[in-house]
């Protein structure tokens, strides 16, 4: 208090004033001795006028009143209610300071470190203005002073929950970060193996067909790349193709005769698509699609039925089974169809 001495005026009393500039007793001696209109009262305390700009949030938090020292109409009936609240809330021993134990926050940043998420992206994700409360949690203090490197105790519920919120998953990561492409290149190869083809699903990617075909050979992707991949096979992993017009039709076949031919995998041939280790290599049926006709037909003789019924059964005409048999040195089957060309 301005004015205000810090002893009482008293002759050779070193008390703290009360009132009056005299201290508790002497006050009381004056005033039973009706005698203090002769000590001057103490002058009228001067409030520090000092206001925080606008921008500040002076009503949202005590950090204004308090640290700023701002005491506008705001700032102070803030204050008000919050003493009110916190001295209401211990009489009723419901009294919370809004801190927890941050070991368990500091377990979760260090977990979500070894899966990828940095302390700068957990810190974006929590939507904090900066790092620097994340990375107190893990490495203590950085201010200059004498608590530098003093390691964190408690911290605000509210940070504890925004944290605690964020999960371990790719879409977490940097878009820019690289990760793994084993699960990217298998969806791609699954739909490849469906009938897509790689140009299509090139377009669909935005990528043109040199960068698809190097993004099958890479072993690493973006997260932006990888999630674009993945949104792409759950799109169309149990969607047919159109193969109705020839071109269409074209690309479809080659397509899984491209995939069948570098041992590419169905979607339903794995368990976890990305985690699953390579499966057991597949032996290529060596047996063609002419040797497999000729099977139906030779069962479909032994069985009794006319050659004009095999031929509408297996979708060609007599003659062009006599020719098959007889490439494949089925003498045996051509001799049923010999002359009997319609």
């Amino acid at each position: 208090m301005t004015g205000k001495p810090q002893v009482c005026t008293h002759h050779g009393c070193d008390r703290k004033p009360v009132a009056r500039r005299l201290c508790r007793k002497h006050y009381q001696a004056a005033w039973k001795a009706d005698e203090l209109g002769v000590h001057k009262k103490l002058p009228p305390r001067v409030k520090d006028p000092k206001v925080c700009p606008p921008e500040h949030k002076h009503a949202g938090s005590l950090v204004c009143y308090n640290l700023h020292q701002c005491r506008c109409v705001p700032c102070v009936e803030h204050r008000g209610e919050a003493d009110q609240r916190r001295k209401k809330d211990k009489a009723y021993g419901r009294y919370d300071n809004g801190l927890v134990d941050v070991t368990p926050v500091r377990e979760h940043v260090l977990m979500l470190g070894e899966y990828g998420i940095g302390y700068k992206r957990v810190a974006q994700l929590a939507g904090f203005k900066s790092s620097t409360p994340v990375r107190t949690i893990i490495w203590g203090r950085m201010d200059p002073g004498p608590r530098f490197g003093e390691m964190q105790k408690r911290v605000k519920r509210e940070t504890a929950e925004k944290i605690l919120a964020i999960q371990p998953v790719i879409e977490n990561l940097a878009p820019g970060q690289k990760v793994a492409s084993v699960g990217a290149i298998r969806r791609l190869q699954a739909l490849v193996h469906a009938g897509w083809s790689m140009s299509k699903l090139a377009q669909r990617l935005d990528l043109s067909p040199s960068n698809f075909g190097s993004l099958m050979e890479r072993d690493e992707v973006l997260v932006s790349t990888w999630i674009a991949v993945r949104d792409l096979f759950v799109e169309l992993w149990d969607q047919e193709p159109p193969h109705a017009d020839w071109h269409d039709k074209t690309a479809y076949s080659r397509s899984k005769r491209y995939a069948q031919a570098r041992g590419w995998l169905p979607a339903l041939a794995w368990d976890d698509i990305d985690t699953d280790p390579a499966p057991a290599v597949v032996e290529a049926d060596e047996t063609t699609k002419g040797e497999r006709v000729l099977e139906d037909v030779e069962w479909l003789l032994d069985a009794g039925e006319p050659v004009t019924q095999i031929a509408q059964a297996v979708g060609r005409r007599l003659d062009a089974i006599a020719k098959l048999a007889e490439r494949h040195g089925r003498v045996d089957l051509a001799r049923h169809f010999w002359g009997k060309a319609a």
